[in-house]
């Protein structure tokens, strides 16, 4: 029995997993989201410090005798008084009296006199002890993904690891006795691998890289030895191929022999119908993706993104709908939901989403420039150019602006 996209999404994300909280290096942080607070250790900046090249003085004397110049790392203990200066570098420790900095380009040095037409207000090109962030101050929540802003803040915080939502390990296994690799000369009846690849992209470019791969030939002893390790060695399975209704389709009784529960085996949409989903023994998710390229690139950004998404932590892990003007006409018939492969681009104030000619599902030609997906309702028939259509913009394109 089919089930409307929406029933399908939500089994999905009810069955996602809970988040599992794990310390990494900062180095191996970003991208991740943030497991718990982090708070810092120190006032930052941790003393008084010059912002700029120039002269640190007290008062407002035009005229100063020189000291020696303090540089970013001395820690000599200098104390100024007025008509005194001391040169000093960005970052260095302001002298013990100093209440402002004169930066290079206002002042003149003639025998070691300092010379000022004029002198900056009291505390100019001064940053103070805590002026950024005082110790015990919040600097990252709970829930952020970690980007390099974040780990530059989390090193000043006196962080060397962060507690962080590990990312799921994910495996693949494309399936097809006449799938062969890519690099190969295609016999009659053969065709090449695209589907492995196209899924390590997409996943990868949206932050997932995948753990593990196989292909395996369509019979049940193979796919079977497959899916049995990699079930015991992953979070999350996906398997692209033999899940619709031929004699060779074997995927969905092979899950189902190894103790998978499919929850469902058909979507009312198009690409993507016989799109399959179901819980391991242990509770991790499992993908059965119609074989199809396009249904593959479809079902991983509609389903799988917003799951390992809602898996590692993340707060938006819904598809951000946006809104557009189809420029064509397009027809189709009732009971199935589509998602139209669309180039999204902005004209005004406008989203226009043109829709490139296809041959169908097993068309990957047809996505070269395509960056979104229009949604068409499933009692929607006939669609006039100009028509408003909701869409989701790729991950790939849009980033997290592509997730609420």
């Amino acid at each position: 029995m089919m089930i409307p996209f929406e029933e399908a999404l939500k089994l999905v994300l009810d069955h996602s997993g809970e988040p599992e909280a794990a310390e990494v290096s900062i180095d191996g942080a970003v991208g991740h989201v943030l497991a718990s607070d982090v708070h810092s250790d120190i006032d930052m900046p941790p003393f008084n410090r010059s912002a700029m090249d120039g002269f640190a003085i007290s008062g407002d004397d035009l005229r100063h005798e020189l000291l020696e110049e303090v540089t970013a790392g001395d820690v000599r203990e200098i104390r100024i008084k007025p008509g005194v200066a001391c040169p000093i570098m960005t970052g260095a420790i302001l002298p013990e009296g100093a209440d402002r900095i004169v930066i290079v380009e206002e002042s003149v040095v003639e025998n070691s006199i300092l010379h000022l037409e004029g002198v900056p207000p009291e505390g100019a090109n001064i940053c103070w002890k805590g002026e950024d962030i005082k110790e015990g101050q919040l600097v990252l929540e709970h829930g952020t993904r970690l980007s390099q802003q974040h780990i530059g803040i989390a090193a000043m915080a006196g962080r060397g690891v962060l507690p962080v939502f590990r990312k799921p390990r994910v495996a693949v296994v494309t399936t097809g006795t006449e799938i062969i690799p890519p690099t190969w000369i295609p016999s009659p009846g053969q065709v090449r691998n695209a589907n492995l690849p196209l899924i390590t992209s997409q996943l990868s470019m949206s932050g997932f890289p995948v753990a593990v791969s196989v292909h395996s030939a369509d019979d049940p002893d193979s796919l079977r030895a497959s899916f049995g390790q990699y079930l015991s060695c992953s979070d999350i399975l996906i398997v692209a191929g033999g899940v619709s209704k031929g004699t060779k389709d074997f995927v969905p009784s092979v899950l189902e022999s190894l103790g998978v529960k499919l929850h469902f085996r058909m979507v009312a949409q198009k690409p993507g119908k016989p799109l399959t989903f179901g819980s391991s023994t242990t509770g991790n998710p499992v993908f059965g993706l119609p074989g199809n390229p396009v249904s593959v690139m479809v079902s991983i950004e509609e389903y799988v993104l917003p799951l390992l998404r809602k898996r590692s932590g993340f707060k938006g892990y819904h598809k951000r709908t946006y809104h557009g003007e189809i420029t064509s006409d397009y027809r189709k018939k009732p009971g199935r939901l589509h998602f139209l492969r669309v180039i999204a681009y902005r004209e005004g104030n406008v989203w226009r989403l043109h829709h490139p000619d296809s041959s169908g599902s097993g068309d990957l030609m047809s996505t070269v420039n395509v960056n979104a997906l229009a949604i068409v309702d499933s009692e929607q028939l006939n669609i006039q150019a100009g028509q408003t259509l909701p869409f989701h913009f790729f991950s790939s394109t849009a980033g997290e602006l592509s997730f609420s």
